[in-house]
């Protein structure tokens, strides 16, 4: 710098540029801890810096139970997979009033009543039969509870016992109209009888509202307990045709035939609540959940929805990057999908990653950034082909620069409360699809 034009500054000039010098000096001595960027820019165009690929130790593992309060959609069917075994899925909902003070009159008689639930999917291959079974629960479901998929029942006896088949494209008549994608049977009509109309004639102070309501009727429990089939049924409680018809008469002089409906909750602020259950016996699975070689990894992996098997990954070898600085401008992690193990089974539409730490689970950090994906969409490679590929920067970052500890993470279905989805990955030991992790770093200057 020109020494007089230094002396020609006021002095508190000079005191302010001495104090920035003194802290560029500073800055440029202190350790990095690394950073998250894109790496040099060459010709405008970012580099991504110097590549590292590491093992990726994957297998499979079970799942105890998650929650499924209020999901998407519900499931019903003792479900056999040809690779995963099986698996029971059944659900409670709670039955609201179409109406609320319902005014039946002396002498009103349940005839009969029909229960009907729109399908809004299904898994696996259709038209197999099951051993349905329909429960009145004995007590009352709370709001504030989360409700787990490994959850007990306490119910009274069955309203509904009937084999039907679970047919998503078979046709069912409501008396006016034929109606395509529904589940439709009979229930008893003395529980409705007791509990709809004898207690709204008697004056039931619970029938002014449905928050009442539900507090006296806690709802109805589903469950298939059949010897197992080759479905589940996907159901919408939401759709407008999902509904219970109680049909009744009032007097022995009254021949025309009226009905009064109980839905499941299809209008706003309606105090709609259900959850799914979910139980999984892997004794005719293609895995064997006491022989996973958690040091070295599988060949295979495996990812399915509910409340079942889970893909846990270990990375050995990225903690010797912890504590060089480095900055991560990309971490990447990909699986390809085993060929041939689809057909009628669908994938899961997304995977998503959560780290492991403590019993404690959390997404890992890169969902928390606006900017970049995480990615985990199954995406078409080839005709036959299928991947899913993260995003994990982030991730890399926060396990080698801040936390400087590399935690298990394990891979599940965005939506499992809704669905039973799977999928068999390539694993970290695979000769021909194995498990990648790349990532690209640049060093501290």
């Amino acid at each position: 710098m020109n020494l007089s034009l230094l002396k020609a500054m006021p002095s508190k000039f000079r005191l302010a540029l001495s104090l920035f010098i003194v802290a560029v000096l500073f800055s440029s001595c202190e350790k990095s801890n690394g950073s998250i960027g894109s790496g040099k820019f060459v010709d405008d165009r970012p580099e991504l810096g110097e590549k590292l690929t590491f093992p990726v130790v994957s297998y499979t593992q079970s799942w105890d139970s998650i929650s499924t309060k209020n999901p998407a959609q519900v499931i019903l069917g003792n479900y056999d997979d040809p690779i995963f075994g099986r698996t029971n899925a059944s659900f409670f909902t709670r039955v609201l009033l179409s109406k609320s003070s319902p005014d039946f009159g002396e002498g009103t008689i349940c005839d009969s009543v029909k229960v009907r639930v729109a399908y809004s999917s299904y898994y696996g291959v259709e038209g197999d039969e099951i051993d349905l079974k329909v429960y009145p629960l004995l007590e009352e479901q709370y709001d504030t509870v989360s409700y787990y998929s490994n959850r007990g029942m306490n119910y009274g006896p069955a309203i509904a016992d009937t084999n039907l088949v679970l047919g998503p494209r078979d046709t069912v008549y409501n008396g006016v109209d034929t109606l395509v994608g529904y589940l439709s049977f009979d229930a008893d009509p003395s529980y409705f009888q007791t509990n709809v109309f004898d207690a709204a004639i008697d004056g039931a102070s619970h029938f002014a509202d449905n928050e009442d309501f539900v507090k006296e009727v806690p709802g109805l429990y589903f469950t298939d307990e059949g010897e197992g089939s080759s479905i589940a049924g996907y159901f919408n409680l939401e759709a407008s045709g999902s509904l219970i018809e109680l049909y009744y008469h009032t007097g022995e002089d009254d021949t025309i035939a009226k009905v009064f409906n109980l839905t499941f909750g299809q209008n706003f602020g309606d105090p709609t609540l259900s959850y799914n259950l979910f139980s999984n016996d892997y004794t005719n699975a293609q895995f064997d959940l006491d022989m996973m070689d958690t040091v070295n990894g599988e060949v295979l992996t495996y990812v399915q929805g509910g409340s079942g098997v889970r893909t846990f990954l270990k990375f050995p070898g990225l903690d010797t990057l912890i504590g060089k600085g480095f900055s991560i401008n990309k971490a990447e992690l990909s699986f390809d999908v085993l060929q041939g193990t689809a057909g009628q089974y669908r994938f899961p539409g997304s995977l998503i990653v959560i780290q492991d730490q403590d019993t404690v689970q959390r997404l890992i950090k890169d969902y928390q950034s606006d900017i970049n994906s995480t990615g985990g969409t199954v995406a078409r490679t080839d005709i036959r082909e299928f991947n899913y590929t993260f995003n994990v920067t982030r991730m890399v970052h926060d396990f080698v620069n801040d936390r400087e500890d590399i935690l298990p993470v394990f891979l599940a279905p965005s939506s499992s409360s809704g669905n039973i989805h799977r999928v068999v990955l390539g694993g970290g030991m695979h000769p021909v699809i194995p498990a990648e992790f790349n990532v690209y770093y640049t060093r501290s200057n």
